[in-house]
């Protein structure tokens, strides 16, 4: 797995904080944050998070539910708002880090209390600290 993979699941598995994400997160430069943005898309799409799901995450989110990435997922289906996310404006990156990475955290938690529970061989779910 690389870098990227290790610490976006290490952040669901509450192996990373807020603060230890963003600081990270924010090393990069505006092309390695939005290589970060597009795996953890994928990450989320695999995670197949529910309107539930994202409902909570949102208001577990450290951000304000009324700003852009936010609203566009309590408005939008998640596939469109998917989408849009992906092609709003530079400025937007880290609020949309910040709630993509709540949505999947909150989604690959279901995973790992339900289908996982018993132990499973995926890879990203047997992070070592």
């Amino acid at each position: 797995m690389t870098e990227i993979e290790i610490n976006i699941n290490k952040y669901a598995q509450n192996k990373l904080t807020n603060s230890e994400i963003l600081d990270w997160f924010d090393q990069f430069d505006l092309s390695g944050q939005k290589e970060i943005r597009d795996k953890l898309i994928m990450f989320m799409q695999q995670s197949h998070p529910t309107d539930d799901m994202i409902s909570i995450a949102i208001q577990s989110a450290p951000i304000k539910d009324t700003m852009t990435p936010a609203v566009l997922f309590k408005t939008q289906t998640f596939k469109i708002a998917i989408n849009k996310i992906e092609n709003l404006p530079d400025s937007e990156l880290r609020k949309s880090f910040i709630t993509m990475l709540s949505i999947f955290k909150t989604a690959d938690t279901y995973r790992r209390e339900t289908d996982c529970k018993n132990g499973c061989s995926h890879e990203w779910h047997n992070i070592d600290d």
